[in-house]
């Protein structure tokens, strides 16, 4: 596939920021953010992959994250493994 590069001018140190902000969220290229971008507001995709494996990869950001579910993953349930309390470490 022939690709042709583009120069973007005039962006202001707001938009720059954002733009680097969001790249590292998603764990993207600032070029493939910007592509992204474009694509979605033009309505275009690469014709040799339509999905973006980003968009279904499960990237967050960390706010999403609750701690207490996480908390909840360390706990052992000795119902489920019948350990019984003399067992217990």
């Amino acid at each position: 596939m022939k690709t042709t590069q583009i120069t973007v001018r005039n962006v202001d140190p707001a938009l720059k920021q954002r733009i680097d902000k969001l790249a590292k969220l998603k764990a993207m290229s600032i070029n493939d953010l910007v592509l992204e971008a474009l694509r979605t507001k033009v309505g275009s995709s690469p014709s040799d992959n339509p999905i973006s494996w980003d968009r279904y990869s499960g990237i967050m950001d960390k706010s999403a994250i609750n701690q207490g579910v996480l908390d909840d993953f360390g706990v052992i349930d000795p119902r489920m493994w019948k350990i019984s309390p003399d067992d217990r470490s």
